[in-house]
């Protein structure tokens, strides 16, 4: 079978992505039970619980990244925009430009500042004005006063904080309908932790 891009259907009015009657193992351990839930399109909306309640595994779960660990399984169903993402005829990479993903400790590719931004951009297909596109997306995440000037300097030069927005500015980049964010700001000190908040 041929695979297919993700395409919208109808779902409910102004959710994006919906959960249903979702259980998640690792192995022979259940991390998450019977989960059912709602996410509303142009909305913030937090996960809250525990250490070790499945927050993360949820994330992992909406953009199928859970696809790549051994003994990881799910079911029940989610949809975005009202289609089955773990449906056999959807492209898994036409997902994940949908739903961009900042991980709880930034991952700055080693690379410059600019090709971080740029390199997603890229192997997406990015056409237009590669400068135009890195500095929207580093003023985006708030960064581009911080590094107009060393754009060629290595991402990993960068504070952790920085390095954190470098990321954010990496995933909106290539202009995703979602963004998850697994605690993005569990490490950072209270400016960035304030400048992500308002960024988001």
């Amino acid at each position: 079978m041929d695979s297919q891009p993700l395409e919208e259907t109808t779902s409910l009015v102004g959710e994006k992505i919906s959960v249903s009657a979702v259980n998640a193992w690792y192995g022979s351990q259940q991390v998450l039970f019977d989960l059912n839930m709602g996410i509303r399109a142009c909305a913030v909306t937090a996960i809250i619980g525990p250490s070790g309640c499945g927050k993360t595994t949820l994330l992992r779960l909406l953009n199928r990244l859970k696809d790549r660990v051994l003994g990881a399984r799910m079911t029940g169903l989610i949809r975005m925009d009202g289609r089955d993402v773990y449906a056999p005829e959807v492209q898994v990479s036409e997902l994940r430009k949908r739903v961009g993903m900042v991980f709880q400790k930034p991952n700055p590719f080693p690379k410059s500042i600019y090709e971080n931004i740029a390199f997603g951009a890229r192997i997406n297909g990015y056409q237009g004005n590669m400068d135009e596109l890195v500095e929207q997306s580093l003023r985006g995440s708030a960064l581009w006063d911080e590094v107009k000037d060393k754009l060629r300097a290595s991402g990993l030069s960068l504070s952790g904080g920085q390095q954190q927005r470098l990321c954010i500015a990496r995933a909106i980049a290539i202009q995703p309908e979602v963004i998850l964010m697994d605690e993005p700001c569990s490490a950072l000190d209270p400016i960035s932790t304030l400048r992500i908040e308002e960024l988001m």
